[in-house]
């Protein structure tokens, strides 16, 4: 919300500059970031409205080959533009950086599950709104605290086990929720518990990946790169709702609780 972005302002407010003394200044990438913007935009509008409009008709194609040219264009422009681009490509020659940013990317894309499993709860168990959101706190509470022991996980194991464990608790949680043939009282608590195993996962995950990727920059890119990191986990998220929400309208015609399971 409007309010919560304010307070993080605000709280940032005394937050002190770290410059590189090597960095050059340049301008804003104006066309790498219209580029990105235009091509996720149509991109997302291809996924979501493709079912609708009909995944061969003009409208959807003309949405996909606009992402698709437009996706060519940013990555192209930011090949030649290296480091006054939006993104520098050149982080991703190094295949740690580009795994701990792919497996980021995916991992938060699979956070969509969980708004399908809010959909069935509500339409098809007849909850409401706020005991439907009630069922997340378990995901909320464990990503917290898991945080922390991801960290020590990572000083005593190194970066692979949990970035590799995590995701594995993640997708059992995943699996559960997908167990719309459940009674109510037992898809409940089974939806409650697989929140609880997707936050442990992504708890696990979140502090070993996100060293992985800074580690692995070069010192004078070391904000470029956690930047882009980041935006991974937000691009992630946001894709990850349009598709899954796009593979529950495609299987709707079989039955709400058979749509879910997708």
């Amino acid at each position: 919300s409007i309010a919560v972005a304010l307070a993080a302002l605000f709280l940032l407010r005394g937050t002190p500059e770290s410059r590189s003394a090597s960095a050059q200044q340049h301008k804003l990438d104006i066309s790498g970031l219209l580029s990105l913007i235009l091509a996720l935009v149509l991109l997302n509008l291809f996924i979501s409205k493709g079912h609708g409009w009909g995944w061969t008709s003009a409208t959807s194609l003309a949405m996909l080959a606009g992402a698709l040219a437009s996706g060519l264009f940013f990555i192209r422009s930011g090949q030649r533009k290296g480091d006054a681009a939006l993104i520098d490509f050149a982080l991703f020659r190094n295949r740690a950086y580009s795994a701990a940013v792919l497996s980021n990317f995916m991992l938060n894309g699979a956070i969509g599950t969980m708004m399908i499993a809010s959909i069935w709860l509500q339409q098809g168990h007849h909850l409401s709104p706020l005991e439907s959101g009630m069922m997340t706190l378990g995901y909320l509470v464990t990503v917290l605290a898991m945080i922390r022991v991801g960290e020590k996980l990572l000083q005593r194991y190194g970066a692979r086990l949990p970035m590799m464990s995590g995701p594995v608790f993640t997708a059992v949680g995943i699996l559960l929720i997908s167990c719309t043939f459940l009674d109510k009282s037992t898809y409940i608590v089974t939806v409650f518990f697989s929140n609880v195993l997707f936050g442990f996962g992504l708890g696990c995950y979140a502090t070993p990946s996100t060293d992985t990727a800074v580690v692995n920059a070069p010192e004078n890119k070391v904000g470029v790169a956690s930047g882009i990191y980041k935006m991974g986990s937000s691009l992630g998220g946001a894709m990850g709702i349009a598709v899954t929400a796009s593979l529950f309208a495609l299987f709707l015609p079989l039955g709400m609780a058979s749509a879910a399971q997708y």
